[in-house]
């Protein structure tokens, strides 16, 4: 791909992708202290929005964040998903960006699905972090495939 038009697009998705995985770095960390060091109360979680705010709000200002940064992240891989449909033809990039998207959502299931139950249910809290490990994984494996020498054999 040479020329500039052809290259912005294929410049935004790396873009996206390296505050993507600085996101997600920021996220790992805060869910590791929210983990480590925030209390929360054992009872019961209203299953609204409001509920799970209240919830998160409890344990304290890094829990508060590390919600609102994944509900940012979930935004972020969707338009990084666009980004890959938009600039790249190469089926190694859409696929690699779709798994990501898929991941990061089973992720964020996992953490309402950890709120809601009150913060007792293993399973759906390890199914968040498992998630975020393949998120992690994929979306480095999307920028590999997006490097400029790539993209320019597709």
């Amino acid at each position: 791909m040479s020329g500039r038009n052809q290259d912005g697009p294929a410049r935004n998705l790396r873009i996206s992708i390296v505050v993507t995985l600085a996101a997600l770095t920021v996220q790992g960390w805060t869910g590791d202290s929210v983990n480590l060091f925030s209390q929360f109360p054992n009872s019961t979680v209203q299953h609204s929005f409001t509920g799970l705010w209240s919830a998160l709000s409890t344990g304290g200002p890094i829990a508060t964040y590390h919600g609102i940064e994944g509900l940012a992240l979930v935004a972020l891989s969707f338009l990084t998903l666009l980004l890959s449909f938009k600039s790249s033809k190469s089926k190694s990039v859409r696929i690699t960006s779709v798994l990501a998207t898929i991941a990061i959502v089973s992720a964020a299931i996992g953490g309402v699905l950890f709120v809601f139950s009150g913060f007792q249910d293993n399973g759906v809290s390890s199914q968040m972090g498992a998630s975020f490990i393949a998120t992690y994984a994929l979306y480095f494996i999307e920028f590999y495939y997006t490097k400029p020498s790539k993209l320019s054999r597709v």
